[in-house]
């Protein structure tokens, strides 16, 4: 079951972001993942959909439809315009305003909401996971129950309740369980606890050390044969000295060819996350008698995206770094390697447990101030974004609504725009 939750708010996560940055790409014509470019040719009726603002109730404020579902990327596709587009975005937001007594885009809602997990939406970078702690105990008492030959639930003529089936040994150790269409067993190799339960074509093997906590989780797809079932993925768990905290987790999806790898600190908080994927590339090798060159195949673990995060004592996110590769293969047969790197810095400074403001906010692409946003109340602030050759635009915010706008170039003011409402 928590191997499962993981495994959805990870998918979920990512189909998050990947939403959000293909939305940016098209906005902006900008995005450091590869993927956005390609899925963006697809369709624009969802981009046109989601570049529309949307009002923020607790933001007192219109933002991008996309960012409203994704809080922690407001000012992200604002910040990433170069300074001819400075006037592009169209200040109207009356098409979108809410109508008395209803909202816009009800249906989109409900969708999102569809996406709810038992811990709620994944937006917090530094929601920590539990990685398939259970009480062993507890699991044994369930399942090892029953005498040496199989029994039907009691009563099970006269309800429509799915039939069980327990098998044990002569000693009282369970040897199957069937309920449902699905079946368990669980012994012990040492120290150690092996569960399998399978369904239809699918068997997953999940091994407990002595603490009964989740060290290893193996996932099979079933053939005709025992000998022809294949793993599809595996993922491998260590934990801190004598600790129910995890460490460090390492999964490899064989199908897909990826590899993910988790490091977590003491408090159980994720500090970095490294995705990779196998790749086949075409080498060239010499033989040995005449020095000739022959092609050959050599596969790969490359790097693909990297995350870093950095804690306060509080346990709160004040810095977190992603780096972006993308590998590209040019007309001499050279594989090129392309990398962007972002960074996320917020400062608690002025964050008290009365004021309860939001973090002040720096991010940077490739190392450059691209957005700094500031807050003096949760209702009022203000946001500068950078552009090239010295450009930059601060807004400043009251109650939410912008109230003053100022261009600048070389940090001298160039124009200035205020706004009534």
């Amino acid at each position: 079951m928590t191997q499962d939750l993981f495994s959805q708010e990870k998918a979920l996560s990512y189909l998050r972001e990947l939403a959000f940055e293909v939305n940016r790409y098209n906005i902006t014509g900008h995005s450091p993942l590869p993927e956005s470019v390609a899925l963006s040719k697809i369709s624009k009726v969802g981009t046109r959909l989601f570049s529309r603002h949307k009002f923020d109730s607790s933001a007192k404020r219109f933002v991008y439809l996309c960012e409203f579902y994704y809080t922690e990327k407001t000012g992200i596709i604002d910040s990433t315009f170069c300074d001819e587009d400075l006037y592009s975005v169209s200040e109207d937001y009356s098409d979108f305003e809410e109508e008395e007594g209803e909202k816009s885009f009800d249906w989109v809602d409900q969708v999102i909401l569809g996406l709810y997990v038992p811990e709620g939406f994944v937006r917090s970078p530094s929601q920590s996971v539990d990685y398939g702690m259970i009480d062993g105990e507890k699991l044994l008492e369930i399942l090892e129950k029953g005498d040496s030959r199989g029994l039907e639930t009691e009563g099970e003529e006269v309800s429509d309740a799915p039939k069980e089936f327990t098998y044990a040994k002569n000693d009282g150790s369970l040897r199957r369980f069937l309920y449902d269409g699905e079946q368990f067993t669980v012994w012990n190799e040492g120290d150690n606890t092996i569960l399998v339960n399978f369904y239809g074509d699918k068997l997953i093997r999940k091994n407990f050390d002595f603490l009964y906590r989740l060290v290893r989780t193996e996932q099979y797809k079933l053939a005709a044969s025992a000998k022809n079932m294949s793993l599809v993925n595996l993922t491998e768990y260590d934990y801190y000295s004598d600790s129910n905290i995890l460490e460090k987790s390492v999964e490899q999806d064989f199908n897909a060819k990826k590899r993910v790898e988790r490091h977590f600190n003491e408090k159980g908080l994720n500090v970095l996350s490294l995705e990779s994927h196998y790749e086949e590339r075409d080498v060239k090798t010499q033989k040995k008698k005449n020095g000739d060159e022959s092609q050959g195949k050599e596969t790969l673990l490359l790097d693909d995206i990297k995350r870093v995060k950095a804690y306060d004592e509080k346990g709160r996110l004040y810095e977190e770094e992603v780096i972006f590769w993308n590998y590209k293969k040019n007309l001499m047969g050279r594989y090129l390697t392309e990398e962007r790197k972002t960074k996320n810095i917020f400062d608690y400074s002025a964050v008290t447990d009365e004021n309860k403001l939001p973090p002040n906010l720096k991010f940077y692409e490739n190392d450059e101030l691209h957005l700094e946003r500031k807050f003096s109340t949760s209702g009022n602030y203000s946001e500068r974004l950078y552009f090239e050759d010295g450009f930059s635009v601060e807004v400043f915010y009251e109650d939410g609504l912008r109230k003053t706008e100022i261009i600048y170039q070389n940090d001298k003011e160039q124009r200035r725009r205020e706004f009534d409402y």
